[in-house]
């Protein structure tokens, strides 16, 4: 049998937040101003300004549950900042022999070439459906040694020396990506990355929503799976999370049209970002329908206020 499955990724963000900037000078600064009494927009003199309103009424800030309103003429100073990356690379750029976790963590490749600075790279011990994985974003390659600024994921439980064999690096700089042939038997695993950086205190959620079910075009949509495992020998398709900002990781749950939240922090991500390992599964059996299967999922990204 062959079935051949193509998996498109789609990225909506949705941004909450501002950019409003105070005044300020060598030794000074007005982060906010409002003058109910005489004043103009723009006050001057030799060595000072000041932009000031008149009869502001009614300003400040406002939050409820999904929203927030800074109100007034000028709304307070708020410089937020959010942003998402989903990546992803179906071809193996390189076994690797060495690997250290956390923060300035490293991995030695046997081939450095594909890599460059600033790419977000999967390191996967044990490729499969039980793989471990480990993302970060290349900050320096000297020789075959890759520094990354963060591991994020499965590092903490992944050798130092891996066995060899089913232990790549991954270079993630694509949107798309394929299982090419698949048989029944056999596991099927790609990896995305996603890494979220804001300043925002309330923090953000990661969601994914699929615009249809894995499908071949005449019918037959792949089954979800709905015990929380991919399984060899049945016809299941899903994906897990891992990450210390993933939401239920570690377990394998489907890719449909009904939105699921696979991200999710109530702080700032800091100066690194927060990243996220998101394992794609597939399984199929002797009674699965040929022909192409092709979804596109959409990652949204929403700070948290």
């Amino acid at each position: 049998m062959r079935t051949v499955w193509s998996l498109t990724i789609a990225l909506c963000v949705f941004l909450w937040g501002s950019n409003v900037f105070a005044m300020s000078s060598t030794n000074f600064s007005i982060p906010w101003d409002n003058l109910n009494e005489g004043g103009s927009d723009i006050g001057t003199s030799t060595n000072y300004s000041v932009r000031d309103t008149i009869g502001g009424l009614s300003v400040g800030t406002g939050t409820s549950a999904n929203y927030q309103l800074s109100a007034g003429y000028r709304a307070p100073e708020a410089s937020y900042l959010i942003s998402l990356d989903v990546l992803t690379g179906n071809t193996v750029s390189s076994p690797y022999s060495a690997f250290t976790n956390g923060t300035g963590g490293t991995v030695t490749v046997s081939s450095p070439g594909s890599f460059t600075i600033d790419d977000l790279i999967a390191v996967v011990e044990n490729q499969g459906f039980g793989e471990m994985v480990a993302i970060g974003r290349v900050t320096n390659i000297a020789g075959n040694l890759l520094t990354v600024d963060r591991f994020d994921g499965d590092g903490g439980a992944m050798s130092a020396s891996p066995s060899g064999g089913d232990d790549y690096v991954y270079r993630l700089a694509s949107t798309s990506f394929d299982f090419g042939t698949v048989t029944p038997g056999t596991e099927n695993a790609a990896v995305v990355g996603t890494a979220v950086k804001t300043n925002i205190p309330t923090g953000y959620s990661v969601y994914v929503e699929a615009n249809q079910q894995l499908n071949n075009g005449l019918g037959h949509n792949m089954n979800e799976v709905t015990d929380g495992t991919v399984s060899i020998g049945s016809e299941e398709y899903g994906a897990e999370v891992t990450g210390a900002t993933a939401v239920n990781a570690g377990t394998d749950l489907g890719v449909t049209t009904t939105q699921r939240i696979i991200q999710s922090s109530a702080s700032a991500s800091g100066a690194i970002s927060d990243k996220v390992g998101m394992i794609y599964k597939l399984a199929i059996d002797g009674t699965t329908n040929a022909g192409t299967y092709t979804q596109t999922v959409y990652y949204s990204l929403t700070a948290n206020y």
